[in-house]
């Protein structure tokens, strides 16, 4: 399966094959970067993980790879889609996890009944924007209605 998305200033191409290819480049069209272009074998990935924007429906899908013979050192790279292609982006994100066998994937940012990942919960160092479980968020919608109508 080959595919491509094109996000906003980066394009990721999957040749069905051999590589991840991430282009980079600038809104004039010209490519950033030394060759704007990073080449990844999807054996290399560690986590997929997608968050869905409640302001416009764009996703933005973060790979997080370790590549070959190295211990430490991960790299990362992000697109960000669209409403009108996170559908398509989330499905080949579970696609290509479930083909290389990637075990760290994020579905809480696109399911809202999903629990985060453990991984997730880890990473996230923005305690505010921090994935939580359905449970939390309920208990913050109630007390949120609560204080509303104690303020009015």
């Amino acid at each position: 399966m080959s595919f491509r998305l094109q996000g906003d200033g980066v394009r990721l191409d999957f040749d069905g094959r051999r590589w991840l290819v991430f282009s980079w480049s600038r809104r004039d069209g010209v490519a950033g970067g030394v060759g704007g272009r990073l080449y990844v074998e999807p054996a290399c990935c560690l986590s997929v993980a997608g968050r869905l924007s409640d302001h416009d429906g764009s996703l933005r899908l973060t790979f997080r790879f370790r590549p070959s013979g190295v211990s430490v050192g991960d790299v990362a790279a992000e697109i960000v889609v669209g409403a009108d292609q996170a559908q398509p982006a989330w499905q080949f994100a579970q696609w290509f996890a479930h083909t290389y066998r990637v075990e760290d994937v994020s579905a809480s940012w696109w399911d809202d009944d999903a629990e985060p990942s453990a991984g997730e919960r880890e990473r996230s160092r923005d305690w505010l924007g921090a994935p939580v479980s359905p449970a939390t968020r309920e208990l913050f919608r109630s007390v949120m209605a609560r204080l509303t109508v104690a303020d009015a």
